[in-house]
């Protein structure tokens, strides 16, 4: 087998793509977007995982809070009121303004299936800050007691059930606006120019979130002025009733487009084949419908990782999840890719992260 650096699942980076039905009946009768959908769990922490949970998830031995300071920013602390109706408490988030004194523009960074905010999420972060951006990274999970969104904090790390918890894209959709109604409070925020970013599961949070449906515009148009979804997934199950989804409704399997507003597509070339956050198995109309797609060429997922925060380089790694390489039939015997895959399952690039931002930017100051 060829020389990888291994490193175990980094928080905030990937995104679970195979899961099995849970019957339509579970739903509750609160209705959002026009469509009955499950509540979201409670809110019911204060803290970010600590070290020793952490270290018993094997995801480092930092602390999470640990991990986002190297990077520069701010602790995860209660800051988003709970949109539910449960009203259970605060999303975590770490926020940073930027030093300007003005109101500036402001990104909403929403992180990926597995673990939370991490290097991805931290780094864009770090670099959006320092062109003059606010930042607020939020967490979905890590505040409602989950590591994914299929697995509690305090369940094994091995443990990867076969099954959504109720944290799918409009929950994770209604978790941004939130921080957006949160944000046009803050006297550091132009309320014209708040925008949604995000990467695997965090990119399907920014397709649904910009989907043209009634009572999304209605409800939420003009909370973010554009969005930017990178190497998204693109089925939107709240829960996934398997066989990609077809000829279920939309209760199940919600819209992802056409979008009201900008979105600047971002996708990698080196996708599990058939996989959730590969192209060909998106909704052929999802390229029509962004702003812009940008694809790159001979990149994998989480490409735009930064490790470590302090002098990052580029290296590769295979995931925790066992499930991964499912869609494109397992993995090679021989190389331990997922078969049919020339590189490992992510591989980090700096270069190309450095040039994409610079079209990110680009796209978001087009914007004023």
């Amino acid at each position: 087998m060829k020389q990888i650096i291994s490193k175990i699942v980094i928080a905030g980076l990937f995104s679970l793509i195979y899961v099995d039905f849970t019957t339509a009946q579970q739903l509750s009768a609160n209705s959002l977007l026009g469509k009955k959908y499950e509540e979201p769990p409670p809110i019911v922490r204060t803290n970010p995982p600590s070290l020793q949970e952490v270290q018993k998830l094997k995801f480092g031995n930092k602390s999470m809070n640990e991990q986002v300071i190297r990077y520069g920013l701010t602790p995860h602390v209660p800051l988003i009121p709970d949109w539910s109706k449960k009203k259970s408490g605060k999303l975590l988030a770490s926020w940073n303004p930027s030093n300007k004194n003005d109101k500036n523009p402001t990104l909403v960074i929403q992180h990926g299936g597995v673990g939370g905010p991490g290097s991805t999420d931290y780094g864009h972060a770090r670099w959006f800050l320092m062109q003059g951006f606010n930042i607020l990274v939020l967490d979905s999970h890590w505040s409602r007691g989950f590591i994914a969104n299929w697995r509690k904090i305090d369940e094994d790390v091995n443990d990867h059930r076969p099954a959504f918890s109720t944290l799918g894209a409009n929950t994770r959709a209604r978790d941004a606006f939130a921080a957006a109604r949160w944000l046009r409070e803050q006297p550091q925020v132009d309320p014209n120019r708040i925008f949604l970013v995000g990467g695997s599961q965090g990119g399907w949070s920014v397709l649904r979130a910009f989907t043209d449906e009634k009572s999304i515009r209605e409800q939420n148009q003009g909370l973010f002025r554009a969005g930017i979804s990178i190497y998204p997934m693109c089925w939107s199950w709240q829960r996934t009733p398997g066989n990609h989804g077809k000829n279920v409704s939309e209760n199940l399997n919600p819209k992802l487009g056409p979008f009201y507003a900008p979105v600047l597509l971002i996708t990698a070339e080196l996708e599990p084949p058939g996989s959730a956050t590969d192209i060909k198995s998106c909704n052929q109309k999802l390229v029509k419908w962004a702003y812009k797609h940008i694809r790159l060429a001979n990149t994998t997922h989480a490409f735009d990782a930064e490790l470590p925060p302090e002098k990052p380089a580029n290296s590769c790694w295979y995931s925790a999840n066992p499930f991964w390489c499912k869609a494109s039939g397992g993995r090679d015997s021989a190389t331990g890719n997922c078969k049919g895959a020339s590189k490992a399952d992510f591989c980090s690039n700096l270069e190309v992260t450095n040039g994409l931002r610079m079209q990110m930017l680009y796209f978001l100051n087009s914007w004023p």
